[in-house]
């Protein structure tokens, strides 16, 4: 009763540059719709979206824990018992949302007495926005999936393209397969996928290491130099390997509009350029951010990833091996030794891509059901999981067959693949206390672990900001917008727009240095002329706003349903956010490096917890979710019983209740709630996902 009570009152509360002379247009058929296809490239025939199939799921579970069944029995381990529905709940949402559920959603699922109720939250919460935004960061540190790629290129349309991907639920294999072969304008609407190369600009054989690593579960990144010292890799099958990718190449005209915005700039009469703070003169040079707004455009209009298939590579000239000599070109085969690559058909990227994402390629299937094992089981079937070699096995071999043959079997349809295995027994055990990669561990249970940094984010978020799944940052959609409209122009129908920018960021810097010296002039005035210089500081500070605006070239193209709020899920903020950043204290990737993240936990993650967010948005602003859900409830005891549910996804038991209304009415100045929202906040069990 109490459930439904509550649930009625806090329910209430929810709510080639195509672009120059002389280079050819963009054919007709390269562009489709909203997605950017190469010319030339094979198309992947594109499935149906897969419908969560129930009997196909049930009787997936059915069979995986036979499986486990058998081998814990075969190894005299006793599986843990069944979850109760609080600590499942918080655990899928926290798998599958990448949070915990807001007060609603909890006291709905406890309130429900619907047999099914598990299976059912399971496919709403795979058909979720959530559940697009915490497979995202999974993506995201396995791509180094970053804003600014390399520090220097937009990475939002990869963003993009990773997003919209999980949001279609494209099939595992085809989403790599349009990665390996992505080429074209990087920032053309929907061929975001160029990133995957971007990130490796200029450091092809990088890029060949982190494709190996990420989707065939091996290193080969020391074979660069010289035959792999621990494994059967030789420094010759590398460069075979890196001769499918061979010729292709990231790359901006860059230079192409100096001249035009130079000559513009000379024989400009009637452009105005400031000479001083607010001064303004008539001397007409290029102005010195002129080069930079140049640069954004080339690489906004004209960065192209380049398809070269050569198909053969020259070895480096300090070759040191006696099966080649340096400089000889040795034509691409893989890593397991296979001629795939015939003469009559060099789209070798293509070849590539097909022989990767094949279902045939047993290790690409099983690196892959790896990794979704133990985004959802914590350990994986092998581990690690890019260190696979010929004598690697998993600890259940029958279970890894059969896993492997699911994927295929649902077409590598991710999302009704784990519903599978959220639906067995194994997944909603209960905890197993110790560490798991210390343990000789066959899956008896749950193992314990920290909330990911993006998770302990997300959480605090759903405490704090109302419908925070639907909250979503500026994306890529300026950068398409910007290019559709200026993709076909000249250099010299760009110039005037390049040097209109340029003008304004010279402006804003000499108004921000106008702003800091009348501030310092009001600091020593006297209190006569402080209300003039207030009046003229608001002046400018207001003029500032505006050129701000027109100092980004991008501005008139923006989307004007984004959010600029910092209140917003991880995958909504900068990738990755600034040192400093609470995401970062707690362990998200810098994304240089693949799988870089850290669940470790320290003191700084302590005092942060403590101090700041927690205490002065969460528990200190009454239009914080949980502070307006508190607000709402009147006797003690339901103040104390919303803080469980909503924090810990869970009725508070007769002990805690107890100790909660003994906080409320001994807490000075009537914070008793914040004070006890703010120790379930610090808690132990918050932090760990059971």
């Amino acid at each position: 009763m109490r459930l439904l009570m509550i649930g009625l009152v806090v329910g209430s509360l929810a709510m080639a540059a195509p672009w120059w002379p002389g280079n050819r247009a963009l054919a007709a058929e390269e562009v489709t719709g909203t997605s950017f296809v190469p010319s030339g490239e094979p198309r992947v025939t594109p499935r149906a979206k897969s419908f969560l199939d129930d009997k196909l799921i049930k009787d997936a579970a059915k069979a995986i824990d036979a499986l486990i069944d058998a081998g814990l029995a075969r190894d005299q381990i006793k599986p843990q018992p069944r979850t109760k529905d609080p600590q499942f709940l918080r655990r899928v949402y926290l798998d599958l949302a990448g949070r915990i559920p807001t007060i609603d959603e909890t006291l709905e699922f406890l309130a429900s007495t619907k047999a099914d109720k598990r299976n059912a939250l399971v496919r709403r919460l795979l058909e979720s926005e959530a559940y697009v935004s915490t497979t995202f960061n999974w993506w995201a540190d396995m791509l180094r999936a970053r804003t600014r790629l390399q520090d220097r290129y937009d990475g939002r349309p990869y963003i993009d393209w990773i997003k919209q991907s999980i949001r279609s639920n494209t099939p595992y294999d085809r989403l790599v397969y349009q990665l390996i072969t992505a080429s074209g304008p990087t920032c053309a609407r929907g061929n975001g996928a160029t990133g995957f190369y971007v990130t490796d600009a200029g450091m092809p054989l990088d890029n060949m290491a982190n494709t190996v690593r990420l989707f065939l579960g091996t290193r080969v990144a020391c074979a660069q130099c010289h035959d792999h010292p621990f494994d059967k890799w030789t420094r010759k099958d590398f460069y075979q390997m890196a001769a499918f990718t061979a010729g292709t190449e990231v790359a901006a005209p860059l230079g192409l509009l100096d001249g035009a915005v130079k000559t513009l700039a000379e024989h400009s009469a009637t452009r105005p350029v400031s000479t001083g703070w607010g001064k303004w003169g008539s001397f007409q040079p290029v102005p010195y951010t002129a080069a930079q707004v140049t640069q954004l455009v080339e690489e906004t209009i004209g960065m192209h990833v380049s398809s070269g298939d050569l198909g053969e590579i020259a070895l480096p000239s300090n070759y040191q091996y006696n099966d080649a000599k340096p400089d000889d070109l040795v034509q691409a085969r893989t890593i397991f030794d296979e001629q795939i690559l015939t003469d009559a058909s060099k789209r070798a990227r293509a070849v590539y891509g097909r022989w990767l994402t094949a279902p045939g390629n047993p290790r690409f299937t099983m690196v892959a059901v790896n990794r979704l094992w133990k985004r959802l089981m914590r350990v994986g079937l092998i581990e690690p999981l890019d260190q696979l070699t010929d004598q690697t096995r998993p600890f259940n071999a029958a279970l890894a067959d059969y896993l492997v043959q699911l994927l295929k079997d649902v077409h590598y349809d991710t999302r009704l693949f784990q519903a599978a295995i959220c639906a067995t027994n194994a997944y909603q055990a209960q905890t197993v206390m110790g560490d798991a990669d210390r343990l000789q561990f066959h899956h008896e249970g749950q193992p314990l672990r920290r909330l990911s940094a993006e998770q302990m984010w997300d959480s605090l978020m759903t405490l704090t900001v109302a419908e925070v799944d639907g909250i979503r940052d500026a994306s890529a959609e300026a950068l398409y917008r910007f290019y559709e409209v200026n993709r076909a122009k000249s250099p010299d129908q760009l110039a005037p727009l390049v040097l209109k920018v340029a003008d304004a960021q010279v402006e804003l810097d000499n108004v921000e240095k106008d702003i800091v010296f009348r501030r310092e002039k009001l600091a020593a005035a006297s209190d006569t002329d402080k209300p003039a210089l207030e009046t003229e500081i608001k002046e400018v500070v207001a003029k500032r706003e505006l050129l701000r605006t027109q100092a980004d070239i991008l501005s008139p193209y923006a989307d004007a349903h984004a959010s600029t709020s910092p209140y917003r899920r991880a995958s909504e903020l900068l990738s990755p956010t600034p040192p400093g950043h609470f995401l970062r204290v707690f362990g998200q990737s810098n994304r240089q490096l693949m799988d870089n993240a850290s669940d470790a936990m320290n003191l700084t993650q302590a005092l942060e917890l403590m101090n700041g967010l927690v205490e002065t948005t969460i528990l200190g602003d009454p239009s914080s979710v949980l502070s307006r859900g508190l607000a709402r409830m009147h006797a003690a005891e339901d103040k104390v019983f919303i803080l469980y549910a909503a924090i810990l996804s869970r009725a508070p038991t007769a002990a805690e209740m107890e100790y909660g209304l003994k906080v409320m009415s001994l807490a000075p100045n009537r914070r008793g709630a914040a004070y006890l929202g703010w120790a379930l906040i610090n808690s132990a069990e918050f932090a760990f996902n059971q």
